[in-house]
């Protein structure tokens, strides 16, 4: 599946190794990535530096994911209908992140597979389009 030219992602999780695998599994499609270790840092980046995608660890101390994206969906920033991907191992809220725009969930323990398939969807989407279940 190809996806579209070199693009940045934001990606949001506590836990650095998660952070860096995503990354390494983008970085050879040309994705340059930018990380944040919380929702906070996650909403300070967003509001300054325009990203083409965000994936947003669901479960994190303080701002959660599903918390995170609704800030981030009520900012005035770049980044407000920013595609969101959920990379989770609950099922849980998914109607929440329906509501909040989210298009895709990608379960955890990740596969590289599975990932860079919901990056090429989300990107071919309109960010404000219905929430599609995928595993």
């Amino acid at each position: 599946m190809s996806l579209p030219e070199a693009r940045t992602v934001l990606i949001v999780d506590d836990h650095e190794v998660n952070r860096r695998l995503a990354s390494l599994f983008l970085q050879p499609l040309g994705w340059r990535a930018v990380m944040a270790a919380n929702g906070n840092q996650a909403l300070e980046i967003a509001a300054i530096q325009r990203v083409d995608l965000i994936l947003m660890d669901m479960i994190m101390p303080g701002l959660n994911g599903l918390e995170t994206t609704a800030a981030l969906r009520q900012a005035d920033g770049p980044n407000r209908d920013t595609p969101v991907i959920a990379v989770t191992g609950t099922e849980d809220n998914l109607r929440e992140w329906a509501a909040l725009g989210v298009t895709q969930r990608v379960l955890k323990p990740v596969d590289p597979d599975r990932l860079i398939e919901a990056v090429a969807e989300a990107t071919r989407r309109n960010p404000g389009s219905s929430w599609r279940i995928s595993a």
